[in-house]
């Protein structure tokens, strides 16, 4: 479990990685697209329009670290960290639609009955360039996303990594192009990019969609949320719980049943005594609701929550 790190040290690590992306998906997109028209080469051109993407993504990013920095406040109790998930659905949207263009442009393209041109060797140089850069933004986001846990910079790391695949396979569709003389490869090239791109939006919408939606993707923390509680006396029945997250911390709703006879601060002092275990175990835990009941007590309309039993019962596609 990594360490906890606030939202004002991970939003500066936030707003280094937009502003290298912003600077270095500029470069490319400019190059790209400009050589591309140059080069004859539809396969570059959209290369260039998924950089400019890029671009946006990373702008994104930079507004996103500078709203989660901001604390609590009486509109947004909870603090301001969802924000990050919204902006990793909007840059879905954003990547979905440059795919949707490109897709349109390349079928466009295969069946004009235009006479094509080849593309130029200087198209392979510009995708290598291309190859490059995106190994090393794909490995920094990386890096810097797992370190603070970032779903929008590891989306963006992601895109990243997604680009050096469309980048070679650009420069191998370009390549047979120039090889057997036909330019109907670059734009066949084209179309299996914008499949790739439409894919990559699907990918990461439907990772921010499970934040938004209040679940995690790791069920094993509940196992070990009520494995930190095994060794508590006087605590019984943990159940009713609901873990969730914001960004990278664990917002966390538990009951538990205690001997009806004990005084209230005796309950109370069993309650602070499991959260202390829950927050040992899992360190990031941005909060933690307990509600103690008497032992034994029943209520039959409670049908949403965990307990040991259900997860033990959890098909393991599930977990």
């Amino acid at each position: 479990m990594m360490p906890y790190m606030n939202d004002i040290e991970r939003a500066k690590i936030l707003r280094k990685a937009s502003w290298l992306g912003i600077i270095l998906n500029g470069f490319l997109a400019i190059i790209k697209i400009f050589f591309g028209f140059f080069a004859h080469s539809l396969a570059i051109i959209g290369d260039g329009i998924d950089s400019f993407t890029d671009i946006f993504s990373s702008l994104i990013t930079l507004f996103t670290s500078k709203v989660i920095s901001e604390p609590p406040d009486r509109e947004h109790p909870w603090g301001h960290g969802r924000a990050e998930t919204l902006s990793t659905t909007v840059l879905s949207f954003i990547i979905f639609f440059a795919g949707f263009q490109l897709l349109i442009g390349s079928i466009e393209s295969l069946f004009n009955e235009e006479l094509k041109q080849l593309p130029r060797p200087m198209a392979l140089w510009v995708t290598l360039i291309s190859v490059i850069v995106k190994i090393f933004l794909a490995l920094y986001k990386f890096q810097k996303g797992k370190k603070i846990e970032s779903r929008l910079l590891m989306a963006d790391a992601v895109n990243m990594r997604n680009d050096i695949f469309l980048s070679l396979s650009v420069f191998i569709g370009i390549g047979l192009t120039i090889y057997f003389q036909l330019p109907i490869i670059d734009s066949l090239a084209s179309l299996l990019l914008s499949l790739f791109i439409l894919y990559s939006a699907y990918d990461i919408f439907k990772d921010a969609n499970l934040e938004l939606m209040d679940s995690i993707e790791d069920q094993a923390i509940y196992e070990e949320l009520f494995e930190s509680l095994g060794d508590i006396k006087g605590l019984h029945n943990p159940h009713r719980c609901r873990i969730r997250k914001i960004n990278n911390l664990y917002d966390i709703d538990l009951d538990i049943e205690v001997d009806g006879n004990l005084t209230l601060k005796e309950a109370h002092n069993i309650s602070i005594e499991a959260e202390t275990a829950v927050k040992t175990r899992l360190k990031q835990v941005f909060d933690i609701m307990i509600h103690v009941e008497p032992l034994g007590n029943i209520e039959h309309r409670e049908q949403y929550g965990l307990n040991p039993q259900s997860i033990k019962t959890t098909p393991e596609k599930d977990k």
